[in-house]
Order: structure tokens, then sequence, then C-alpha cells
């Protein structure tokens, strides 16, 4: 679940996804006192809404936190007419179930997509078992003798059955 909270106060700190990818690390307001929850900071966003230039909070929600359009209904205009800060505030984040404090109002509590794990994983195309090929035989020349080799073997025996001769 996600849940959207306004901050009933002004505030110049941005926390996103984002800032935190670029490096940022902002000195947070006391989030966990605002929420009455301990909270993991490195999941939450923090941010003006005038920051989404145009783009609708509830266009936002779908796109960064996976909040699918026909979860957000009636919240989807009550979600884009909201001004100032918001705090977004996945339940996992949190150690509990919030009790927003004054500092902070909930606006919405929206279902999350989630993986589905049920289905069986279906092959495209059939397994065929590799084939397995003999080992190829590496074909062998023949040797060539150069022909003054013979030549020269064929001189010597002859000289050499002279000498036996005489």
């Amino acid at each position: 679940m996600l849940y959207v909270f306004a901050v009933n106060q002004s505030l110049s700190v941005r926390h996103t996804h984002l800032t935190r990818h670029q490096g940022e690390t902002p000195e947070l307001p006391p989030v966990a006192d605002w929420l009455g929850v301990d909270v993991n900071t490195d999941q939450i966003e923090l941010f003006p809404v005038t920051d989404l230039s145009g783009l609708g909070l509830s266009s936002y929600l779908t796109t960064a936190f996976a909040v699918e359009d026909s979860a957000l209904g009636d919240d989807a205009r009550r979600l884009d007419a909201l001004q100032g800060p918001v705090l977004l505030v996945p339940s996992d984040a949190m150690s509990g179930v919030p009790v927003p404090g004054p500092t902070v109002t909930q606006v919405a509590v929206l279902p999350m997509a989630e993986p589905d794990h049920s289905g069986r994983m279906v092959l495209k195309s059939p397994v065929v078992a590799p084939v397995e090929t003999p080992p190829q035989a590496v074909p062998t020349r023949p040797v060539n003798v150069p022909g003054w080799i013979i030549v020269g073997c064929l001189v010597l025996s002859a000289v050499a059955l002279l000498i036996m001769v005489m």
C-alpha cells in the first residue's frame, strides 16, 4: 500500500528516488514523529507538488509507484488538486500503521502493483536436446619425402654394396 499525506507546513526539502540516486542527502524533518511509527526514509518521497511541472500527482503515482489507474478512482481528482509538499510512504517503509499527527493529513491509501508469482512459466518454443556429434578425425597428409633424399639413400646403398663386394 502507498500512503499519501499532505504536509501542513511549508518545506523546501526534496527527498525522492531521483535525489537519492543523484547522491543528495538532505536533512529530513522528523517524519517518524509525524506518522507515529518508525520510517525507513530510503523508501519515502517528500517534495512540493509543483516539482511535478504540470504532471498530476495521480499520474506520478501510477508511474513512480506502480499504482494502477483503476485503484485511484475518485482519489485522482483530490490528489491532482493538492498544493504544497506531499509525503509518499510505502507501507513497507513503516514499522506499523501510521497515526498521523497535526503536521500531516492522510489523503489516500492506494494499492501498489504486486508481482504475480502464481502462474506457471510457459515456454515459447519446445526444448530440444542438443545433438551430439562424434569428434571428427583430423585428416593426415601422407609424408612427402623429397626426391633427392631417396636418390641419396640409393646412392649410399649402392656404394656400401660395392664396398662389401670388393
